[in-house]
């Protein structure tokens, strides 16, 4: 496993921008998406690749992400009103958003490993980037509300601007 990859390196450039961040968070937070996901997605297009959901599924990384990846996000984002009322907790709340961080790292390595054998394909990125993003919020055939579109039109661009 490389930590240190393209992918990770795309994620720190891109979601260091407040509207991509944004636009990632409230996928997370209104939707149930994966900020690491859509990185991922936005990523492939840059790469070339066309996202592909069933193996994506079936990988280390969705493995990742379910036991480790999001259980410490859940944890950190349960102790976050406590940490208000009680700064003594401070320490603890930065440990857990430095697990969290270190598990997203993993798990984007995987994602990137996965990726790897993923053909390229012949598609503009125009129309790439946002195909990939859009898959990713539909799979598995769920509908896509108009105030999730715009988030995700938003964030294609968004990282089309800046990757």
């Amino acid at each position: 496993m490389q930590l240190q990859n393209p992918l990770w390196a795309f994620a720190l450039k891109v979601y260091s921008h407040s509207e991509v961040e944004q636009c990632c968070l409230a996928l997370q937070n209104d939707f149930g998406m994966s900020v690491n996901r859509l990185l991922f997605a936005g990523w492939l297009a840059f790469q070339q690749k066309s996202i592909d959901l069933p193996a994506l599924e079936q990988s280390q990384a969705s493995v990742w992400q379910k036991e480790m990846t999001h259980p410490l996000r859940v944890l950190r984002y349960q102790l976050r009103p406590l940490h208000k009322k009680e700064p003594e907790l401070g320490a603890l709340y930065q440990a857990m958003r430095k697990a969290e961080l270190e598990a997203e790292k993993i798990e984007l390595a995987h994602l990137h490993a996965l990726a790897n054998n993923w053909h390229k394909v012949v598609i503009p990125l125009e129309v790439l980037m946002p195909g990939n993003i859009e898959r990713l919020a539909a799979f598995p055939g769920s509908p896509i509300s108009a105030a999730q579109q715009k988030l995700l039109t938003s964030l294609s661009q968004q990282m089309m601007l800046l990757g």
